[in-house]
């Protein structure tokens, strides 16, 4: 997988070459710069072809380990010069620029000299290179083996014994009622699910041994190469049909396609076809045609570890059978005794059970890799300290002769189908430690630090990332471990057995270092960096990105003695680690992209900060600074800016939120901003006026806004057409917030915070066709706003805190058609919701709060069949009263799978859960 060095070598060519004049002194470097670029696109087609060959030659592996070798020292020599060479894009005076570049060029005179001989080293190694490559041209080419785009060998899946399908039996069941559903039409069948989840298990079950084909006048399996060929792939199909009908396979005259062939043979006859492991959906698309709707009752069965594949060639998604959760935890542990201790009934010895249960709790409920673990370990003598090792070294055994082999070839398989850039973002989650789940937009904003990432068309590279991660998660590569309300990710991970595949590649390719835990070679250039304590003896002056992850309490002194090695540092992430101020050893790391301090325990930011002009993203959250100085506005590639802290668990308390103070002039120069929260708006406004030039805003945060405001804010707003979240908060629960007059609000919002008092509904909201979701709090509006949102149509979530004053809501048969999620907090007077036949079908989860006067349940509630939570805080005696067992209203909320209570009571919640039948 060398193409990763080189693919990140080669994108730094452009920004290197984007430093223009300021390298005119020094042409003669940049003619070698090009020279080395040049090398590089040409070997990289021998690189790429060469990668995940099985067989390589001994002098073919050293060599493209040279070119690998070769790419990183020419991506330090790069950084190198870009770490020398200044950037300053704010002196407009000819003679200032002057004065301060002659004053950088005699100081970075003899590092420049050190860079010249670099490159000479460089250019003897790629000479060498050149005189070789006829031979390493032939070499790559005799011979190839699989790569990226050719076919793979199916990973073979065991066909399990009855009583050896143990979890199974649910899946199984819904399969076959599925497959064996009365409906005439031709009904396809997708079983989808991560590669080791049992997809080939359960349907060779059901499909051999199921007595399935005695309904069907012919079947026939077919496995489904990455690469396949339609007219082998059609011949081999309509071979097994006829054998399976005890008929001759005639002789081919290549009178006519294969796939013509076959669809007429099917044409009037019940059959059922299983076509198993399709990669793309574009598979599907060259084939369906030979598969036609005959009226009999014909099958197909696909099986597939794609979402989206699934999606596609299902009849529908009621016939999709997703494997993607695994096993419950007693089958598996059923499962793995079984295969372990085969000879004594699959008990488990007592002194075996701790490491066991260690063991299997890495499988994650993955059936292959259970039962590749169980046969392992059944060859193994049974001493704890045995299995330890083995618990230990799972990681290495995925890529050994061993029974985990088959668990490492099926992940190799799906890994080596990942385009480059596919390849470091799903490499990329080495970093975190096992059971981590990532945030999403953490993950974005790194990959894009890290230049796996570019703008694609209008999409921003923010974006384009957003995609990679989708493509990851319908590849069921990366596990979503929590959903946004809007069905994006929230979190993610990978599981731990993919988790140390991973850690295998990146240590093969140098690309990530996982300290203390892991043993790395002496020789090993570290290139990320992820640990708790940083070890000792090792050379750091090649690391590009460091990660502090669950660190003890690190000193500024500590810090920047950690730090002085990492001249070349793009991307610092000390993200929940115990440090008390910010080290200005952090702004001599010119080069950094990407600086988290979320969660740490700073309170002040340097004005040296405006040395790290290359800066992206700048991470502040739950941090206690709550001024930034002026010289924030020397970083002008700054793409996300967070400085907020949340100081109460409830949102809706006034000032739980602690924002940020900025200088005048801070953010003027800032004009690629997407995310800017959450900022303190000056006495005069003067912030309001500057943001109007940033248009590039997506996300924007603001709050201690005056009525008198409202016109610059309008304003500015309305120039942010790109915007999708905004968070608008006035300076005390009575302030007006003036934002009535937009006549042409952004488009594109999602999410719209509004808090503050408001005179009347804001006319614009209505037109916000893309929000998803509303808050409203504070606001005391006399007229309800249902009538303004009922017709949204893509409206998910509705918040109303201390926003109506009003006695009754409404909800309109016919509106919010969308709305899963409902908020009622804080109406005073609110004595009535009423909820008409047809109003938000599709409601999901209801919470009422602190309304006193509320002693009914929304009439209507009954009749939403997809409410499956309700929940209640600081509700009347009387409300609770009748929702008890034989209470009045009980029998309305049947339905709904979580009904809990909560008061709070000198400062101490109690808790009542009201959807127990046997609750008091």
């Amino acid at each position: 997988m060398v193409e990763l060095a080189v693919g990140a070598t080669l994108s730094l060519f452009e920004i290197v070459f984007r430093l223009g004049d300021r390298l005119n002194s020094r042409k003669h470097v940049l003619t070698e710069i090009e020279s080395m670029r040049s090398w590089l696109k040409s070997i990289k087609a021998f690189i790429e072809q060469s990668d995940g060959r099985d067989g390589s030659s001994k002098w073919l592996e050293d060599k493209v380990e040279q070119v690998r070798d070769i790419a990183y020292d020419i991506e330090d020599v790069l950084d190198e010069i870009l770490f020398h060479t200044p950037l300053y894009v704010f002196h407009d005076y000819k003679i200032s620029r002057k004065v301060r570049n002659m004053g950088h060029n005699i100081k970075h005179v003899f590092p420049f000299r050190k860079i010249i001989d670099k490159i000479e080293n460089i250019k003897r190694r790629i000479d060498v290179i050149r005189s070789q490559n006829e031979t390493f041209s032939e070499s790559c080419s005799v011979n190839p083996g699989p790569s990226s785009s050719s076919s793979r060998t199916r990973v073979a899946s065991p066909l399990l014994l009855d009583d050896e399908m143990v979890g199974y039996e649910e899946p199984k069941k819904v399969f076959i009622s599925k497959l064996m559903d009365a409906e005439p039409n031709l009904v396809r069948v997708a079983v989808e699910g991560p590669r080791g989840s049992g997809k080939t298990t359960i349907v060779k079950n059901v499909y051999l041994k199921g007595g399935i084909w005695g309904q069907f006048d012919c079947h026939a399996w077919v496995d489904v190469s990455r690469d396949f060929d339609v007219e082998e792939l059609c011949k081999n199909t309509l071979k097994q049909l006829r054998e399976s009908r005890k008929e001759p396979y005639p002789s081919d005259d290549g009178s006519e396609a294969a796939l013509v062939k076959l669809k007429n043979y099917l044409t009037g006859k019940r059959y059922v076809v299983v076509l198993d492991d399709i990669w793309r959906k574009d598979q599907w698309d060259k084939i369906k045609v030979a598969f036609p709707n005959s009226f009999c009752g014909s099958r197909i069965i696909l099986t597939t570890s794609f979402s989206d594949v699934a999606d596609i060639c299902a009849s529908s998604p009621d016939h999709i059978c997703s494997l993607k959760n695994g096993l419950e935890s007693l089958p598996v542990w059923i499962l793995f005794c079984r295969k372990a201790f085969p000879d004594s009934n699959g008990e488990c010895p007592s002194e075996l059970k701790d490491i066991s249960l260690k063991i299997v709790k890495r499988c994650e409920g993955l059936p292959l890799a259970i039962v590749a673990v169980g046969v392992a370990l059944a060859q193994r003598r049974r001493l704890p300290n045995e299995w330890e090792k083995f618990h230990d070294s799972l990681g290495s055994q995925l890529g050994s002769n061993s029974n985990l082999a088959v668990i490492g070839k099926a992940l190799l398989s799906a890994y080596t189908d990942l385009y480059t850039d596919l390849k470091s973002c799903f490499l990329y989650f080495s970093i975190f430690p096992e059971d981590y789940s990532v945030e999403r937009g953490r993950l974005i904003r790194l990959w894009v630090s890290e230049g796996f990432v570019k703008e694609r068309g209008c999409m921003t590279a923010e974006e384009v990332a957003e995609e990679y991660l989708n493509e990851l998660i319908h590849r069921n590569l990366v596990h979503v471990s929590n959903w946004d309300f809007d069905e994006r990710p929230r979190n993610c991970r990978v599981v731990n057995l993919v988790l140390q595949f991973i850690i295998e590649k990146c240590r093969d390719e140098n690309f990530a270092s996982i300290f203390p835990t892991e043993n790395t070679s002496q020789r090993q250039r570290i290139r990320r960096l992820s640990h708790t304590h940083l070890p000792q003896n090792k050379d750091f002056c090649g690391v590009r990105s460091m990660f502090l992850l669950r660190s003890p309490i690190i000193s500024s002194s500590d810090l920047k003695k950690n730090l002085r090695d990492f001249k070349l540092l793009k991307v610092l992430d000390l993200q929940d680690a115990r440090i008390k101020e910010f080290s200005k050893a952090i702004t001599l790391l010119v080069l950094l992209r990407y600086l988290s301090l979320r969660a740490t325990n700073i309170n002040m930011i340097p004005s040296s900060i405006k040395k790290l002009s290359y800066l992206e993203t700048l991470d502040l959250k739950q941090t206690d600074v709550i001024e930034l100085p002026t010289e924030i506005s020397h970083l002008h590639n700054l793409r996300h800016l967070f400085a907020y802290k949340y100081n109460e668990k409830n949102f809706v308390v006034f000032d739980s939120v602690q924002g940020v103070n900025i200088s005048e002039g801070g953010i003027t120069n800032l004009t690629n901003l997407q995310d800017l929260t959450l900022v303190k708006v000056d006495k005069k406004g003067q912030i309001l006026k500057e943001l109007q030039k940033l248009s590039q805003l997506r996300k924007l945060g603001l709050m201690r806004i005056k009525g008198e405001h409202g016109k610059d804010l309008c304003e500015s707003i309305q120039k942010m057409q790109k915007l999708t979240t905004l968070d608008l908060s006035s300076i005390t629960k009575e302030e007006y917030l003036e934002v009535g007059e937009m006549e042409d609000p952004p488009r594109t919002l999602e999410r719209l915070y509004l808090k503050g008092h408001l005179k009347k509904f804001p006319r614009w909201i209505s037109k916000l066709n893309n929000l998803l979701r509303i808050r409203l709090i504070w606001s005391k509006m006399e007229q309800s706003p249902l009538k303004a949102l009922k017709c949204l149509p893509n409206l998910m979530e509705l918040q109303l805190v201390d926003s109506y004053i009003g006695e009754e809501l409404k909800f309109e048969a016919s509106g919010f058609k969308k709305l899963k999620i409902l908020l009622i907090e804080e109406l005073s007077e609110l004595n009535m919701v009423v909820i008409e036949d047809g109003a938000i079908p599709k409601l999901e989860k209801i919470s009422l709060r602190r309304c006193p006067k509320l002693g009914l349940l929304p009439l209507g509630i009954e009749n939403l069949a997809k409410v499956g939570e309700m929940i209640l805080h600081d509700m009347s005696e009387e409300f609770i009263a009748r929702l008890r067992k034989n209470g009045e209203d009980h029998a309305l909320v049947e339905h709904i799978r979580v009904v809990h209570s909560f008061v709070l009571n000198n400062q101490a919640w109690s808790f009542e859960n009201l959807s127990d039948r046997f609750s008091s």
